[in-house]
């Protein structure tokens, strides 16, 4: 069964109308070889590592955020979980990582995501503040809550 996670009835992103994110069970084995993993939002890579804790095999890995410290913090970690994971997370599956795509989600086209060829699985995550009280509710309007819209015409790109 799939279902549409929400109504993106006039919702645009890099000028062209958001087609709803649909989910559905994931039945698939991923391939021997490994996944080609994306994430959004990265952060220091916590999600990179729960993937290989499950024992997933990462083949590729794209890495976008626009903090600088958080980049660098990320980045450094990519040799903590080559060591960790020999098997699993190879020297060459990160080579590309911080440098194929362009770290703000709002400057990322649609020839970018064309380039990175086929994804196995897509993380992401956004900005949530103009949720919350302490963001004053301004919800999707609010500049980081917002990038919600880029996060979803780049997944539906992909």
């Amino acid at each position: 069964m799939v279902k549409a996670l929400f109504n993106f009835e006039n919702m645009e992103s890099h000028g062209e109308p958001i087609k709803p994110v649909l989910h559905q069970l994931i039945t698939r084995t991923p391939p021997k070889e490994g996944i080609t993993l994306l994430k959004f939002f990265s952060g220091i890579g916590t999600s990179l590592e729960a993937i290989l804790q499950l024992g997933m095999v990462v083949q590729r890995y794209f890495y976008v955020d626009i903090d600088p410290i958080v980049k660098q913090m990320a980045s450094s970690r990519m040799m903590e979980f080559i060591t960790k994971f020999p098997q699993q997370f190879a020297t060459t599956a990160w080579k590309a990582s911080f440098t194929f795509l362009l770290f703000d989600i709002q400057l990322i086209q649609k020839k970018h995501m064309e380039l990175l060829g086929p994804m196995d699985l897509i993380i992401s995550s956004w900005e949530c503040q103009g949720f919350l009280a302490a963001g004053f509710g301004k919800s999707l309007s609010d500049t980081r809550s917002g990038l919600f819209t880029d996060m979803v015409q780049l997944i539906t790109w992909a």
